[in-house]
């Protein structure tokens, strides 16, 4: 009897793993199903398969390489690089054509310039302790210009170095000149006589030096006896003539 009791332990305890094994399949197999349902999830709204793996192309070429891979062809990137290019040109034609009717106008003005002109002085007028000499300009090409406002004048000794400050502007503006062929306008001096004041008068000059109004082109004529004195050196706007 005692050996039949030992005999038969042994038989139970073998029998235990099955239930074990039961769990281990069981588990197993909830295992196996979550990974087919995540595998199986529907793509995002608006995703496409060709368009997913074009993505994921350029993301994975973008990320290997370090440099930003633009998307496949657009038509509406290239319309739109050209676009500007014909908007500038256009613009640039149009530019060109209203400077071309500006210039074209019948009522322009055509600025005398120096290889118009002939600078010469007119005749010096003494009295009352004033000195005026009219400073000459003639129109000597075969187009009518016009001139005005004042000219710029200095006096230059026989080096062409300045003699002093340049003559300041006396009175006011005058309407505008028009220079047909031949034609003069004509800009007065001023000075005072030597002796009017105590103020000395300046080195006798040379040449006096003359910018027509609206020129950076100067112009010279010989100074005759012109001298500036009594700290006086003025220049009035230019008018139509030849002066006094």
């Amino acid at each position: 009897m005692a050996q039949r009791n030992e005999t038969t332990t042994p038989r139970s305890r073998r029998s235990r793993p099955w239930p074990l094994c039961a769990l281990f399949v069981g588990a197993l197999a909830v295992v196996t199903a979550c990974g087919a349902d995540t595998g199986a999830q529907p793509a995002p709204p608006g995703a496409s398969d060709g368009g997913d793996a074009a993505a994921s192309s350029v993301t994975r070429s973008a990320a290997h390489t370090g440099r930003t891979v633009p998307p496949a062809s657009r038509p509406a990137s290239s319309r739109s690089a050209t676009h500007p290019v014909t908007h500038s040109a256009s613009a640039s034609v149009s530019s060109a054509a209203a400077a071309h009717t500006t210039a074209s106008r019948p009522g322009a003005r055509r600025v005398c310039s120096t290889e118009q002109l002939r600078l010469s002085l007119g005749r010096k007028d003494v009295g009352a302790g004033n000195v005026y000499m009219p400073l000459v300009l003639t129109n000597t090409s075969t187009a009518t210009c016009t001139l005005t406002g004042f000219p710029g004048v200095s006096l230059l000794d026989s080096a062409g170095s300045a003699i002093g400050d340049p003559a300041t502007r006396r009175g006011a503006s005058r309407s505008t000149v028009s220079l047909p062929p031949g034609g003069s306008a004509s800009a007065m001096l001023h000075t005072l006589n030597e002796g009017t004041t105590d103020e000395p008068c300046r080195r006798t000059p040379a040449r006096i030096r003359a910018y027509p109004p609206d020129s950076y082109t100067s112009m010279t004529v010989p100074a005759r006896s012109f001298r500036v004195c009594g700290g006086v050196f003025e220049v009035e706007s230019v008018h139509s003539g030849k002066g006094a």
